[in-house]
């Protein structure tokens, strides 16, 4: 991977944390029922702060047991709804639910993501998760990933890149991502 440059596979995650992670809410842009549910949503629940088990649970059932295709049913059967994206000219697309369900970010190539308030045992939750699901899973020097990646690992050689990130903003709360990365 050329290390000067971010790969294409991390630019929508990259700007997305450029973007704040979803920064405001005000219905997302979505018309209809689901615009007047996110127009109520708490906005502490847009990127919520969520439980060690429910950021790798929500990973594990989406980004990894859920095939890309299914995905958006899958999310909506879960009670998330769509959120448009911050930008017009974002692939990311984001889903939200009104609880403390991390938010799930999918954009083309099969990649996805989520995202929630950092909280203590997210990492070391995070870092059992791909052990225990990436046995053959070695770490690569995030630099060569993106910017604001904070740790990453190749799932096996040829294969996806698993990468955290971690935004952290003046007088707010510090957010937490994890994602897979393919090649798109």
């Amino acid at each position: 991977m050329n290390t000067r440059r971010t790969p294409s596979r991390a630019r929508p995650i990259v700007a997305l944390a450029a973007a704040g992670m979803l920064a405001g809410c005000a219905g997302g842009g979505v018309g209809g029922p689901e615009g007047f549910e996110l127009a109520n949503i708490a906005e502490s629940n847009i990127v919520p702060k969520s439980s060690p088990a429910q950021f790798v649970g929500a990973f594990a059932r989406f980004c990894l047991d859920t095939a890309e295709a299914d995905r958006p049913a899958a999310l909506r059967g879960a009670d998330y709804v769509p959120f448009a994206p911050v930008r017009a000219a974002s692939r990311v697309r984001t889903f939200v639910v009104d609880d403390r369900r991390p938010a799930v970010m999918l954009w083309g190539g099969g990649n996805c993501a989520v995202a929630a308030e950092a909280r203590t045992g997210q990492s070391a939750r995070t870092a059992r998760l791909i052990a225990e699901r990436f046995p053959a899973a070695r770490p690569v020097d995030p630099a060569r990933i993106g910017p604001s990646i904070e740790a990453a690992w190749l799932s096996r050689p040829g294969g996806p890149v698993l990468a955290t990130f971690r935004i952290v903003r003046p007088g707010m709360p510090s957010r937490h991502a994890l994602a897979i990365l393919n090649d798109s």
